[in-house]
């Protein structure tokens, strides 16, 4: 293998030791403040987890089978899980929208999502651009992955600061309900590249 085969795979198992870092530390943090946004944002974090490891895996070959059919079909199933994420998270965002629960919005909460952002913008920065990276799309795939959850949080942050500011709690749901919307808006645009890459 060459040298650019062994820094993608140094690349995906720094972003996967991160993202199991980040999920344990936001599942935690979400049930401790009863917060479904970070709930939302830490299994969000979870689909980072297992497209890591599809990486990982997509950098070899397995019974003779042809190692782009395996990138390719890595990539779709790592997305397809995207969708029925989204669809749970917005179930219970609604249902929570009907009596919003009260949240324990800590100091460590606050900590744990900007931890959080600031492990997901450095994934972002180690791994390359589509235009850097033509040998494996899963490589780029885990970057908009990457470049999404750092708006999630981003979400996350915000939407807790303003139920401080107002004391709105039915705002947990709502943010939830916008990072449902995000996550099926990126599934839908990697969607559309793999197959546009697919095509061409």
């Amino acid at each position: 293998m060459g040298s650019g085969y062994h820094i993608d795979k140094d690349r995906f198992q720094t972003v996967l030791k991160v993202n199991i870092a980040v999920f344990i530390a936001e599942i935690l943090a979400g049930y401790s403040s009863g917060s479904l946004s970070m709930i939302s944002d830490s299994f969000h974090v979870s689909l980072h987890v297992f497209a890591s490891l599809v990486a990982i895996v997509s950098e070899y070959e397995f019974l003779g089978i042809n190692s782009e059919k395996i990138k390719f079909w890595s990539a779709v199933t790592n997305i397809a899980l995207f969708f029925p994420l989204a669809y749970l998270i917005a179930i219970e965002a609604y249902r929570r929208w009907q009596t919003p629960p009260i949240l324990d919005l800590t100091p460590t909460y606050f900590l744990i999502a900007f931890l959080g952002l600031v492990a997901n913008l450095y994934t972002v920065f180690i791994l390359p651009s589509k235009k850097d990276n033509h040998t494996n799309k899963n490589v780029w795939i885990l970057r908009i992955h990457m470049i999404f959850d750092s708006i999630g949080s981003i979400i996350v942050i915000g939407g807790a600061f303003e139920i401080l500011r107002t004391g709105n709690y039915f705002i947990d749901p709502v943010s939830s309900m916008i990072l449902a919307g995000l996550i099926i808006l990126v599934a839908i645009w990697m969607s559309w590249e793999i197959i546009h890459g697919h095509n061409h």
